[in-house]
C-alpha cells in the first residue's frame, strides 16, 4: 500500500473521532472519562476495519446525563430536606423557648405591677398621714360655736371625730388587708391598729359655759386632746402600714430581680441558638442556590447530548470538502484515493450517523 493510500487509511475515522472529542468536551457537568465515553486513539493509526461501536456509546449520553441529572438531584433534595427538618425542628424548641420566657415574663411583669400598684397606694396613704395638718383636720371638725357652749356639744363632735377616723382607717385596712391576703403576705393578719384610748371627754357636773372665757379653755383643751389623739392614730396607722409596705417592696424587688435573670437567660439562650440556626439556614440557602445552578447546567447538557448527531455531520461535512478538494488536484492517484474514500465517507456516514439518530 503506497504513501497516499495509507494516508487516507489512517484519516478515514478521524473525522469520526474529532466530532466525539468536541461533543464530550463540550458537556458541563456530565464526566465523560468516568463515564468511560472517551476512547480517542493515542496515535494515528486507526485501521478501516473499526467498527461503530466507540461512536454508538454516545448515544447513551443524553440517558446518562438525565440519570446523573435525577441523582445528583435526588442527593441534594434529600440534604435540602434533612437540613428543612434539622431547621424547622431547632425553630419549634427555640420558639418553644420563648414562649416560655414570654408567658414567665409575662407573669412577673404582672405581679410586678400588682405588687408596685399595691405599694403606690400605701404609699399614698402614709405620705397623707405624714403630711396632714393635725390642727386644721381637728378644728373643721370640732368646730367653735357660742350659741352652743357646753361640755357635752364638745364631747359629741369630739366622738365623731373619733368614730369619723377610725371608720376611715378601718375601712382602709380592710380593703388593704384584703389585697393583701390575695397574694399571700405574711403581715396580713397584723392588719390591725392598736386599741387606743379614746379622746377625753370633758367632766363636769355643769353642762353649760356661762363664761366665754371658761369655753375658750375647754375648746382649746378639748382640740389639744383631739390633735394629740389624731396624732397616736396616725402613728399607730403608719406602725402597722410600714411593715406591709416593707414586704410588698421586698417580693416586689425580688420579682425585678427575676425578671431581670430570665431577660439575660433568655438573650443567652437567643445567642447560643440563634448563630447556629443562622448557619443551617445559611447552608441551606447555599445549597439550594448551588442546587438551581447545578439543575440549570445539567440541563444544559442534556440539551447537549441531543445534539449529538449534529457534531457527526459537522465534520463529516468538513471532511467531505477536504476529499473534495483533493479530488480536484492534478494527481491521479490522489484523485483516485479520493474518490475511493469520499464512496467510504458515504458509507461511514450511513453506518455512524444515521444510527445516532437520537
Amino acid at each position: 500500500m503506497n504513501k497516499v493510500i495509507t494516508d487516507y487509511h489512517n484519516k478515514r475515522y478521524e473525522w469520526a473521532f474529532h466530532a466525539k472529542k468536541e461533543f464530550l468536551d463540550k458537556f458541563i457537568q456530565l464526566d465523560v472519562k468516568k463515564m468511560n465515553l472517551l476512547h480517542i486513539a493515542e496515535d494515528n493509526s486507526i485501521g478501516s476495519d473499526i467498527n461503530i461501536t466507540p461512536f454508538l456509546c454516545l448515544t447513551n449520553c443524553l440517558n446518562l446525563a438525565e440519570k446523573e441529572r435525577k441523582q445528583k438531584a435526588e442527593e441534594t433534595n434529600k440534604e435540602l430536606e434533612r437540613l428543612g427538618h434539622i431547621i424547622s425542628e431547632k425553630k419549634a424548641v427555640l420558639d418553644q423557648k420563648l414562649n416560655f420566657f414570654h408567658m414567665k415574663n409575662h407573669e412577673y411583669l404582672s405581679k410586678i405591677e400588682k405588687y408596685t400598684r399595691f405599694s403606690n397606694e400605701i404609699e399614698a396613704i402614709i405620705q397623707e398621714i405624714e403630711h396632714t395638718n393635725r390642727e386644721l383636720l381637728v378644728k373643721n371638725i370640732l368646730t367653735y360655736d357660742v350659741k352652743q357652749k357646753k361640755a357635752s356639744v364638745l364631747n359629741q363632735h369630739a366622738l365623731q371625730l373619733q368614730h369619723s377616723f377610725e371608720k376611715k382607717i378601718d375601712n382602709q385596712l380592710s380593703a388593704i388587708k384584703e389585697r393583701a391576703e390575695k397574694i399571700n403576705l405574711s403581715k396580713a393578719s397584723h392588719l390591725k391598729l392598736l386599741n387606743l384610748d379614746p379622746i377625753p371627754k370633758i367632766q363636769q357636773k355643769i353642762d353649760s359655759y356661762w363664761l366665754t372665757s371658761r369655753y375658750d379653755k375647754a375648746f382649746n383643751r378639748m382640740c389639744h386632746n383631739a390633735i394629740l389623739w389624731v396624732e397616736q392614730l396616725y402613728h399607730a396607722y403608719k406602725e402597722v402600714l410600714t411593715p406591709i409596705l416593707d414586704e410588698v417592696l421586698m417580693h416586689r424587688d425580688q420579682l425585678l430581680i427575676e425578671a431581670e435573670a430570665l431577660k439575660c437567660k433568655k438573650e443567652l439562650i437567643i445567642s447560643e441558638w440563634l448563630p447556629e440556626l443562622a448557619d443551617k439556614e445559611k447552608t441551606r440557602d447555599a445549597l439550594l442556590e448551588e442546587h438551581v445552578k447545578v439543575n440549570e447546567m445539567w440541563a444544559q447538557d442534556c440539551e447537549h447530548a441531543k445534539q449529538l448527531q449534529g457534531y457527526f455531520i459537522k465534520h463529516w461535512l468538513r471532511y467531505k470538502e477536504e476529499l473534495q478538494e483533493k479530488f480536484l488536484t492534478t494527481n491521479p492517484q490522489e484523485r483516485w484515493a479520493a474518490t475511493q474514500y469520499l464512496q467510504l465517507l458515504q458509507q461511514d456516514g450511513e453506518n455512524i450517523i444515521e444510527s445516532m439518530n437520537i
